[in-house]
């Protein structure tokens, strides 16, 4: 019996493993030397004042404390309105395509063949229907889109950071801890960003497995009635995460490993957590024909002319173009295959033959470097965005310098989350094992069932890697025997000596290091990218002879680069037209784009399209039903069409 508990310390092991490689990651990517420097110089700066800072905020007393919490809470809202109103970005990629379909389902449209993006991807079919649920019940509030998914957002992120802040301060008892994760909701990108500006399905996730944990570890105290209210909400919260992401399959395999090692090791704990383990379980039964039934009430049928494989997934993550992130390559030879059978027909022999081409030494780098990407947050806030929609009046170097600051801001907080729970994880393997504490035991197998299913199986992104958010939190909340005397053990001297001696390394090679801290590229200034593209074949809009199709732009700075989306092949004429000076600066035609390269001083300018050519001209036009995509409006023939728009970019190079 002893050797099968310690079979199970495997898992934090794992776990430890697997945030050394995140701390690595986030120290070195993205790959700046300088910028990583300045990492290690704020990591080392912030080990060295934790004890002082930890020591202090334990003094606070509670009701100082509820009066910080709420109101950082309420400073953290009144950034957020401001960013959401002054500050919107352009939506791109599969969230647009779930929330225009979405749109449509709001307003009893079931049309799937505006593209064929939901035949390839089925799987986000239940996130449209749930979110054509929320626009079609902010319609009767005469709401924009716009407005009802920037309500949407606020209500799952705030609640996370509410409920993540109430549970921190519930579990560990100290100042400490919810003062740090604070500061982080505070001063980090994370609030302000991706989260906040795109909903798609990993707020929801987040969101989904900090109330299930907060159940579970309120579970033994519950009463009869309290534990079928609660059982109902565990229940849903489940079955809604499935359909919402299915890769939370792997909290299934995470309850069945736990529930038989409680079988083996402590029967009393078994029966007590086994009514909420088998309601968890139900509800991912229960999400399949939930899956089904809500295919048939949006009239949605599968296309395996498009559809991929799973193991496709696992195939393209071993793709030696890659880093086991998304292959587009891949994708398009998929599509090469003209039906399903087929594709997993070449399957059964491309994916052992990719495996074993790479060899043992590569798959194993294959899995570190997956783990690295799951677990770096360089770029998190980025995610879905293809850049502000109507930049402020900053300078294009202050933009990147400000973008740099947010991303140094994460990795240094995700080092420190990282590092707090290695340290938990090692105390884990050196204590008794607990049993006391399943819900956490269950957060740490949960922790590496994400691990391993994206670093063996499927494709890595830091998109993926944050499920572990919420999980660390409670890891880190919950205190453990014995943290105290290993802390005191390392005394303040010896602390300065080695955070000292880190920073001053960094702070020699930040100096000696000739390559600037900002590096050329290219800064958007205004844009739309929002659109369904052309690789799941788009509609199109047909321009006849001679007509015209116009849109206003508003730049707050000089750029250097404009932009058009055109279709190959196609015969459009086009211009660019300072409003203010009505220069017009003709637009050249490259391979899919109309462009103008010069210098462009900030103004308001009109992007004119024409046919010019004897015959009608296929053009890519984004339409939506109440979803604003630009400031300024589309003009067909000088008709106004306020919910659609063209794809443009207006940029400029910012050299180092």
């Amino acid at each position: 019996m002893t050797k099968k508990i310690s079979i199970f310390k495997i898992f934090p092991l794992i776990l430890a493993g697997g945030l050394v490689i995140g701390i690595i990651s986030n120290i070195i990517y993205p790959k700046n030397i300088k910028l990583s420097c300045l990492v290690v110089i704020a990591c080392s700066v912030l080990a060295f004042v934790w004890p002082i800072f930890r020591n202090f905020t334990n003094q606070i007393s509670k009701n100082l404390m509820t009066h910080l919490l709420i109101g950082g809470l309420g400073l953290i809202l009144i950034v957020q309105l401001l960013i959401l109103n002054y500050l919107p970005v352009t939506i791109i990629h599969d969230s647009f395509r779930t929330l225009s379909q979405a749109e449509l389902l709001s307003r009893n449209n079931y049309n799937w063949g505006v593209s064929t993006y939901f035949w390839r991807y089925p799987n986000n079919v239940s996130l449209a229907f749930l979110l054509g649920q929320w626009l079609k019940f902010t319609n009767l509030f005469g709401m924009t889109t716009n407005f009802a998914i920037h309500i949407l957002s606020l209500i799952f992120l705030d609640s996370f950071i509410g409920v993540s802040l109430f549970t921190i301060r519930r579990i560990s008892k100290k100042n400490s801890l919810v003062m740090t994760i604070l500061l982080f909701f505070l001063i980090s990108p994370f609030a302000y960003t991706y989260y906040l500006r795109v909903f798609y399905s990993d707020l929801p996730i987040l969101l989904c497995l900090l109330l299930t944990f907060n159940i579970l570890l309120k579970w033994p105290i519950l009463s009869k009635k309290g534990k079928v209210g609660y059982g109902i909400s565990l229940f849903m919260l489940i079955l809604i995460g499935q359909l919402v992401k299915p890769n939370l399959i792997v909290f299934a395999v995470a309850v069945i490993i736990l529930l038989a090692v409680l079988f083996i090791r402590d029967r009393k704990q078994f029966i007590r957590y086994l009514l909420p383990f088998a309601i968890i379980l139900a509800s991912f039964t229960a999400s399949f024909p939930t899956q089904k039934g809500i295919e048939q009430t949006t009239h949605f049928t599968h296309n395996p002319k498009y559809e991929l494989p799973s193991t496709s997934w696992i195939w393209m993550s071993y793709s030696p173009k890659s880093r086991g992130t998304y292959a587009g390559s891949a994708v398009t030879k998929m599509e090469s295959l003209s039906t399903l059978s087929a594709r997993k027909k070449y399957l059964q022999t491309a994916l052992p033959k990719r495996i074993k081409n790479l060899g043992i030494r590569k798959v194993f780098e294959r899995w570190f470097i997956k783990v690295g990407i799951l677990l770096n947050v360089g770029n998190v806030q980025k995610s879905y965005t293809g850049g502000l929609i109507e930049s402020p009046n900053v300078s294009p170097k202050v933009q990147i310098l400000w973008h740099m600051l947010g991303s140094l801001i994460m990795r240094v907080s995700f080092i420190f989350l990282y590092a707090l729970a290695l340290f938990k994880c090692l105390v884990m393997l050196i204590k008794p094992v607990s049993t006391k504490q399943p819900v956490i035991d269950l957060a740490v197998v949960l922790c590496v069932g994400y691990l391993m299913f994206h670093a063996l199986i499927w494709e890595a992104e830091s998109r993926y890697g944050q499920s572990l958010l919420p999980l660390l939190f409670l890891i880190n909340a919950v205190p453990t025997p014995d943290t105290s005397k290993v802390t005191k053990s390392l005394a303040t001297w010896k602390r300065g000596l080695i955070t000292g001696g880190t920073a001053g390394v960094a702070v020699v090679i930040f100096l000696t290091e000739t390559l600037s801290l900002v590096r050329p590229q290219k800064v958007v200034m205004a844009t739309q990218r929002s659109q369904m593209s052309m690789q799941y074949k788009a509609k199109l809009t047909t321009l006849k002879t001679n007509e015209v199709v116009s849109q206003n732009v508003k730049i707050n700075q000089p750029v250097t680069k404009v932009s058009v989306d055109v279709l190959k092949g196609t015969h459009l004429s086009g211009s660019l037209i300072s409003l203010s000076t009505h220069k017009s600066y003709p637009l050249k035609r490259s391979t899919t784009y109309l462009m103008a390269h010069g210098k462009f001083a900030r103004g308001t300018y009109e992007l004119k399209l024409k046919n010019k050519y004897p015959k009608a001209q296929k053009i890519q036009i984004v339409r939506t039903q109440r979803y604003k995509l630009a400031p300024y409006s589309l003009r067909m023939n000088g008709q106004k069409q306020n919910y659609s728009s063209l794809l443009y970019t207006f940029s400029t190079k910012v050299k180092s």
